[in-house]
């Protein structure tokens, strides 16, 4: 990959195609642990009383025994409190994330496979840093990455341990998001 950089009013990168195609894999497997990109999303043509009574029946119910999801959506509270926060907020935070992670899909498929560039419109730019972070964020869970220390463990990892696969794309998406921080200033 070589480093987004500004190009007009956009951010612009190239990737190559396996890139593309690893990335898109990764977002459409965060799309799945969130229940899929088009779950809990209530038909279209109703009227605002029957959306509202459609969204309320088809929420999606996380799964918080998973650590990944406990890092993605972490506790606000530590008390009883923190299961009616959960109720209210949850399922929008999780249709945002669906929706920040359907943004990045659209703009690879732009790619054509690598083929073009990747043009990020100003736009975009949130829901490709909140994305890539919750890449990573998922990345460090499977990987047991819970502060410097144990990612420096980590490096030591033998050549033939699929973790150090795992870890070679933790390190590539951080540079995926310097890059595009650092495009942005």
């Amino acid at each position: 990959m070589r480093a987004f950089r500004r190009v007009g009013d956009h951010l612009e990168a190239e990737l190559e195609e396996f890139e593309v195609a690893l990335l898109a894999s990764l977002v459409e497997q965060l799309q799945d642990i969130l229940g899929g990109p088009d779950s809990g999303q209530p038909p279209a043509g109703l009227d605002a009383f029957e959306r509202l009574a459609a969204a309320s029946a088809t929420q999606v119910e996380l799964d918080h025994d998973d650590p990944l999801i406990e890092r993605l959506f972490p506790a606000a509270y530590t008390d009883e409190r923190d299961r009616d926060f959960r109720r209210f907020t949850e399922d929008d935070a999780r249709r945002t994330r669906l929706d920040e992670a359907s943004v990045v899909l659209s703009d690879l498929a732009a790619t054509a496979d690598g083929a073009e560039p990747l043009r990020l419109a100003d736009d975009d730019f949130e829901a490709w840093v909140k994305t890539i972070n919750a890449l990573r964020l998922s990345l460090s869970v499977r990987l047991g990455i819970t502060d410097a220390d144990s990612l420096d463990a980590l490096q030591g990892l033998s050549a033939r341990d699929p973790r150090t696969h795992i870890l070679d794309i933790y390190d590539w998406l951080g540079f995926v998001l310097e890059s595009l921080l650092d495009a942005s200033a």
